[in-house]
């Protein structure tokens, strides 16, 4: 079994696009790239739920890892913008669907350097990922960063709500966010 894993694991690094992160039909300009991430579900879940779980961290800690996100993520679309492959992005992203998933689940506490770390890794595969897509449009870029900033907005204002249906509506969307993610990793 663990040796199936494995090998799963190590075609999917060398293999072609699992599909993660399809073009959503959008080809250029501000627009194009501010609707991008309001078109996929990978982008639109996890920019989400980044918000929501940044919120629920202790006071003055979580608004570090949405401007981390950003920042992590437009360094990466710009240097996909100039070169690299997708195979190991495009397995990053279901991945990150998976992880968010699992945090808005759980109540588990990480060090503040595996937060830090891994939303740098999200953020990575995510805008590595949309500088493939948006080639060299720098506007485009521009749209896609604002639509982000906008998405973890949304997120932490969520997250920041104390009705009695905020904590099961997350759980479940933690869930439906796992079960998106292997699903794509099993595609």
């Amino acid at each position: 079994m663990k040796k199936s894993i494995v090998w799963g694991i190590a075609a999917s690094l060398v293999s072609g696009a699992a599909w993660a992160h399809p073009g959503h039909g959008l080809t250029a300009g501000f627009a194009a790239g501010f609707l991008h991430p309001l078109t996929g579900w990978d982008h639109l879940l996890v920019m989400l739920s980044l918000g929501i779980w940044a919120a629920r961290r202790p006071q003055g800690q979580g608004w570090q890892l949405p401007v981390l996100f950003v920042v992590a993520m437009t360094v990466a679309a710009l240097m996909a913008m100039s070169w690299m492959s997708v195979s190991l992005a495009e397995l990053l992203v279901a991945a990150s669907l998976m992880v968010m998933g699992g945090l808005l689940m759980t109540e588990v506490s990480l060090s503040r350097g595996v937060q830090l770390a891994g939303v740098t890794v999200i953020a990575a595969a995510h805008g590595y990922l949309h500088g493939l897509e948006l080639g060299s449009q720098w506007t485009a870029l521009l749209g896609m960063v604002l639509a982000t900033v906008a998405l973890h907005g949304l997120g932490w204002w969520l997250g920041k709500q104390q009705q009695a249906w905020s904590m099961p509506a997350s759980k479940v969307l933690g869930g439906v966010m796992l079960v998106f993610g292997a699903s794509l990793l099993w595609a």
